[in-house]
């Protein structure tokens, strides 16, 4: 490098440096993400407040309302508007602006639709919209110019550019230019009454022809999910499309192996070839690697052996003679076999042949060859008298095992403009009979395919003597003949058929005269198409999800013919009321900025004479914050806007006089008038919303709960996933079934109850667990001006509002005085010039060209260039009197104008007037009523007693500490001195030791040997078996590993009681007041001081006047009066009750109620004997004392295990009576208290229960 070159080049790193300022890169991330920030949330995803519209939205409606699409309009193809937006104003792809117009044509997301969708536009399922194309299965045949294909192998890639010539509705070819593999979906298959089938997605529509609201026949679009069995398919047989050339086979040869022949092979599909595969298909069938074809007739048969041996020059084939005077002839060369199956000869069973794919990708020509040979070898043509029609008949059918095949030849012939039957079954040997029938399509069989041998082709020809005027039922156009008669009171109609298409073709010119237009290019499009119209016989939703084909075709109708059906996808236009965000926007009423490439403008804001941010709400999460604003009712946002410009400093308040609260379009009901209030005046909220629901009883003890609307944004499909998942796991109990009956007209979801379930416990729990309650979550944060993102109040957004208004009307009033003022001047020139007319056509005259004649009128007349020009313009006709009139009118009409806009700009007052008078107009328009109902009180919280039934349940606790709760219903009853059943399995060792009824919400106090209590409620007890040990106590009290629990009390019983007894096993005896035992803390509370060696046992409740009775093991009893205890404090020890001799303890305390006049006391030992004796016999002692023989102890009987005071007289209402004895290693018995038999004292009682196993003995003993 040179001196002077590096001189420069350092002069240049010097330039660079200066101008390189430094920076911390931490500034540069925080100024960038800012930056990024605010551009999300302008340009994407917030509202703006004035129109209530991001910018995807505003550009998607601006463009529609630009390409003329609105409410009066046709309906475009979706994929028009999507292309539109994209290419204009919004190049985000197509995805995000195809989805923002799907949610402005769904009725659940908006509260008032601002565009009107026709087809699928999604579901509160979850469901997608229909893509902007259509989405069937990959069998399913299109035609095409490269041939008959199934839909998934135009390409092996999920979306790729394609160039495919197609069928549209009308018959005219269009150009398909972009192939979609749309993934799995749910699909639908539905299948007409002559056997045309088609599968493909819920939101795929077709074509139908049925009667609209006034009972006119259409042609409508119907999707899959909404086709009923009522509805006609469109099928068309009248326009064909086959492949442009013959399918080039080069590709499809075997690989070479040396082993095998040098054997020649055709390079493209050709007629011989074709006429082999036809022949192959009906009569061939292959076996240990040979193809072999077999045939009675001769002619036949040697036309395919000379076709195998010039199409595959050197092959040599085998030939023999085979039962029933055929002959066979066999393929055993592996590079011809192979090259056949690679051209779609299948080798499968004759259940599973199919038309080979080298034949569908074809030419016309080659198609016919093969149908020749195929209905050659399993075709028939009958020749017969037919009673039907007094005369002859032909009967053409075409036979096989394969219902692919039978699928496919239907669609082929349909392509030759033939209509087949659907095929039956041949029960004698499985056979499918596809059936051609018809007169014309007879005859188009015979003119354009036929059959090879001379015999059939005789039969055939036969259908040329047949009446060509004969009524087929492929023929019959419906509806048509009664609604002609119905709507045209002429005779020539009504002595005429036009329901067939001959009738309508003889009749046509002649009818035509009489019809309106619209009935004229009804029955013209229906003479020109010959469509084919077949009932639904049914459809079905498959099990399997299966994936879904679409192609994308260049025209304005979208449509294409695939499977004879025609095939359609999502269109849209303006709905009415979106009109009203941009009228006037033509006004100059809204600034209008370029687009993203400068090459279009679009508006910045809509006039938005809508209060659409209220009105439909909006969600969005942007950088650092998110929106979410509910929809409202229009009369109420109407009304509160109109009393916020009378009222401007009214409080929130007042404004929800007007406006009660947000108005979903699932409806619903929503709860808490302070929430909604707290959401309107801060702009943040949380509102809880609630199913509508109503429980039905359909028979006695049998409910449903029916659910109508569901929360606002609930995934419906996803809801009843859960209420099914709660099921199974049983977190909720009492459903026999759940199901969803919801349709177009609404949502009905229905949970069937078991027999005598608490039906609104249920609905408490699904309440609780689900979505069927959920709750909005306010967040109103919108765009001011379309820049400052600012969290708003109602009472802000609606000023806001009103201000945009103000604005836009008045722009609009200062554009329309400009144009008025415009005419006005063109106006006063014209009447200048009507009254100096003669002068200035003398000016004109001699005027050599136009702009001499302009100056000179503007020099004579002192006019404008404007006017000027106008006089130039104007014609002879203006000159005669009544136009002079009309223009002096229009004059004077247009000053008026001029005054009353000038009126209207100077004055705040006559603007807010126009906005009023809006307001009033779009309330009577579009007003309906309020859809989500409101409660104002406050939803509470569910508590477990809202969710769980208070029903009788048994509670059992074994010694070594483990519970479990039953139903008592669980145990039957059985006679005295039954074996009853197992009611628990212990562990070894493990016995029974209390056992007594209650209800689920009461509070179960449990007393413990160490001297605790502890509080639990029954509910939270966990249900079990009824051979189930249970849980430990320990998961759900804090007691000691050594600690038992001796005694249970349900608070819920202790209500008309003052005290609780205490009894222990060493016989001491103590009294404490209830109220000590209300509030238990979780680690429990003292009840009673006890000595090393004695345990607590008893805890009773008693009244204060009552007596106590205690029991001992070795038969003593002691009865004296509670008056005898005093009263004490939790923590005291106690008194004694009884003196105890050696080795005895006490095993039982009860109480005699005072009012008890007929109680008898019930002893049970450990053998199982028992009896009953009047408490009479027991005298009243002093406590303390020793007491009297109760029972007469032996080793026959045992110890006593288990005495209690019973009164017979309170069974009816507490009790069942009965008697539920359990054993120490779990047996149970169940038996009818009055079977017991009432004893003296001193006896040793009966036999009631008897026992499985030698060693058992009787642990505990309860009443239920």
């Amino acid at each position: 490098m040179s001196k002077k070159e590096k001189d420069n080049l350092n002069k240049t790193d010097e330039i660079f440096t200066e101008k390189i300022e430094p920076s911390f890169i931490s500034e540069e991330m925080k100024v960038s993400y800012l930056d990024y920030a605010m551009s999300v949330i302008v340009t994407r995803a917030l509202p703006d407040v004035r129109d209530g519209l991001k910018p995807v939205h505003r550009r998607i409606l601006y463009a529609m309302w630009d390409m003329g699409l609105k409410a009066g309009s046709k309906f475009r193809k979706s994929a028009t508007v999507v292309g539109e937006v994209l290419g204009k104003y919004h190049p985000h792809g197509d995805v995000a602006v195809y989805d923002s117009m799907v949610r402005m044509a769904q009725d659940f997301s908006m509260r008032y639709l601002l565009i009107k969708g026709q087809g699928n536009f999604g579901s509160m399922d979850g469901d997608s919209a229909a893509a902007m194309r259509y989405c069937i299965t990959g069998d399913t045949l299109v035609l095409t110019n490269k041939g008959i294909i199934p839909i998934k192998t135009i390409s092996q890639k999920n979306e790729e550019e394609i160039d495919l010539t197609i069928l549209n509705y009308q018959g005219k070819k269009k150009n398909a230019d972009k192939f979609f593999n749309s993934g799995k979906h749910n699909i639908i298959k539905l299948v007409t009454k002559d056997g045309n089938e088609i599968k493909g997605s819920e939101n795929h529509p077709l074509l139908v022809w049925r009667l609209n609201e006034f009972n006119a026949p259409t042609f409508e679009w119907k999707l899959l999910k909404d086709i009923t069995q009522d509805d006609y398919l469109i099928i068309n047989r009248n326009f064909s499309l086959f492949s442009e050339k013959n399918l080039d086979l080069k590709k499809y040869y075997p690989t070479i192996n040396l082993k095998y022949k040098n054997i020649d092979l055709p390079q493209s599909m050709n007629n011989e070839l074709a006429f082999l595969l036809g022949a192959l298909v009906s009569e061939g069938s292959f076996h240990r690697g040979q193809i072999l074809f077999n045939n009675k007739d001769i002619n036949f048969y040697n036309k395919i052996k000379k076709i195998i041996l010039s199409q595959f020059k050197g092959i040599e084939i085998y030939e023999r003679d085979i039962k029933g005077d055929c002959k066979e002839l066999s393929i055993y060369h592996q590079k011809v076999v192979n090259f056949l199956n690679n051209i779609g000869l299948s080798f499968k069973k004759s259940a599973e042949k199919e038309i080979p794919f080298s034949v569908l990708r074809s030419k016309k020509e080659i198609i016919k060859q093969f149908l020749i040979a195929l209905f050659e070898g399993d075709g028939s043509v009958i020749y017969k008298t037919d009673k039907r029609h007094n005369g002859k008949s032909i009967e053409l059918t075409y036979n096989s095992k394969s219902k692919i095949l039978i699928d496919q030849l239907k669609i082929v012939l349909l392509n030759f403009g033939i209509v087949t039957t659907c095929p039956y079954q041949d029960p004698r040997n499985e056979c499918l009979k596809l059936i051609i029938s018809g007169v014309e399509n007879i005859s188009k069989f015979y003119k354009e395919i036929n059959f090879f041998s001379q015999r059939k082709k005789a039969a055939l020809s036969k259908i040329k003597k047949i009446n060509d005027k004969r009524m087929s039922k492929t023929d019959w156009i419906p509806y048509l003949n009664n609604y002609l008669r119905k709507n045209y009171q002429n005779s020539f109609i009504h002595k005429n058929n036009f329901d067939r298409y001959n009738n309508l073709e003889k009749n046509y010119l002649e009818l035509t005269k009489f019809l309106n237009n619209r009935d004229f290019k009804m029955i013209a499009w229906l003479r020109k198409n010959k469509f084919f119209f077949t009932k639904v016989k049914f459809i079905e939703r498959l099990n399997n999800k299966e994936n879904v084909y679409s192609i994308k075709v260049k025209s304005d109708c979208h449509s294409f013919i695939a499977n004879g059906f025609i095939n359609h996808n999502t269109e849209a236009k303006l709905a009415s009321i979106a009109e009203e965000l941009l009228f006037d926007i033509e006004k100059n009423t809204v600034k209008f900025i370029p687009n993203y490439d400068e090459s279009h403008k679009e508006p910045l804001v809509l006039p938005a004479k809508l209060p659409n941010l209220l009105l439909n709400g909006s969600m969005g999460i942007a950088v650092g914050m998110a929106t979410n604003i509910p929809p409202h009712n229009l009369s109420e946002i109407c009304q509160g806007i109109i009393y916020l410009i009378d009222h401007p400093e009214c409080l929130t308040e007042e404004l929800m006089n007007f406006i009660k609260g947000p108005d979903f379009p699932t409806g619903g009901i929503i709860y808490n008038a302070n929430e909604i209030k707290q959401a309107y005046t801060t702009g943040k909220g949380s509102i809880p919303i609630r199913s509508k629901t109503e429980i039905i009883e359909d028979h006695p003890g049998y409910f449903k709960i029916i659910v109508s609307e569901i929360p606002y944004q609930v995934n419906k499909a996803q809801l009843l996933e859960k209420i099914a998942e709660l099921i199974k796991n049983k977190k909720i109990e009492g459903i026999k079934d759940l199901r969803d009956e919801s349709n177009k007209d609404g949502v009905r979801v229905v949970i069937e109850l078991k027999k005598d379930a608490f039906p609104q416990k249920i609905l408490n729990s699904l309440f609780k667990l689900t979505q069927l309650q959920d709750t909005f979550h306010v967040n109103m944060i919108a765009l001011i001006d379309g820049i400052q993102p600012k969290v708003l109040t109602l009472k802000s957004i609606l000023e806001e509002y009103v201000k945009h208004r103000e604005i836009i009307i008045k722009r609009k009033t200062e554009f329309d005085l400009f144009q008025a003022k415009e005419r006005a001047h063109i106006l006063a020139g014209l009447k200048i010039a009507l009254a100096n007319i003669d002068e200035i056509i003398k000016i004109i005259k001699k005027s050599k060209d136009r702009e001499e004649a302009k100056n000179n009128l503007i020099k004579i007349f002192k006019l404008s260039e404007k006017q000027t020009v106008a006089i130039l313009e104007m014609k002879l006709q203006q000159l005669v009197n009544l136009e002079k009139i009309k223009i002096e009118q229009e004059l004077k009409e247009k000053l008026e104008l001029i005054k009353k806009l000038e009126a209207i700009l100077v004055s705040r007052k006559k603007i807010l007037n126009i906005i009023k008078e809006d307001l009033i107009k779009l309330q009577e328009k579009f007003q309906d009523e309020r859809r989500t109902r409101i409660d104002i009180q406050e939803v509470k919280e569910f508590a477990q007693e809202d969710l769980i039934p208070n029903e009788p349940c048994v509670i059992i606790i074994t010694h070594d500490g483990y519970i479990k709760r039953i139903a008592p219903e669980t145990f039957k009853v059985q006679d005295r001195g039954g074996k009853g059943i197992m009611g628990l399995t212990t562990k070894e060792e493990d016995v029974v030791e209390h056992l007594f009824t209650t209800t689920t919400h009461s509070d179960l106090l449990f007393f413990t040997s160490q001297g605790k209590v502890f509080q639990l409620k029954a509910y939270d007890v966990p249900i079990a078996s009824r051979t189930a040990k249970g849980q430990a106590l320990v998961n759900f009290l804090q007691i000691a590993s050594d600690e038992k629990i001796s005694a249970l009390q349900h608070l819920a019983e202790l209500k008309n009681c003052k005290h609780l007894v205490m009894a222990t096993e060493k016989g001491i005896i103590k009294k404490v007041d209830i109220s000590d035992f209300v509030n238990v803390r979780r680690s429990g509370l003292i009840a009673i001081k006890l000595k090393k060696d004695d345990l607590l046992k008893w805890v009773k409740p008693s009244t204060e006047k009552d007596e106590i009775i205690l029991v001992t093991a070795l038969g003593k009893a002691i009865k004296f009066k509670e008056k005898q205890i005093r009263k004490m404090g939790r923590t005291a020890a106690g008194v004694h009750g009884i003196r105890l001799k050696k080795n005895d303890k006490v095993i039982e305390m009860d109480i005699i109620n005072f009012n008890n006049k007929n109680a008898k006391l019930l002893v049970v030992t450990k053998n199982g004997l028992g009896k009953l004796s009047k408490l009479d016999l027991y005298r009243l002692q002093g406590r303390g004392g020793s007491g009297v023989k109760t029972a007469k102890i032996t080793d026959k009987t045992g110890e006593i295990v288990s005495a209690m005071v019973i009164d017979e007289t309170i069974f009816s209402q507490e009790l069942t009576g009965d008697l539920v004895i359990i054993s120490i290693q779990g047996q149970v018995i169940r038996l009818p208290f009055k079977k017991i038999p009432v004893s003296s004292r001193a006896t040793q009682g009966v036999r009631l229960m008897r026992f499985k196993n030698k060693d058992d003995k009787v642990a505990s003993v309860t009443l239920v």
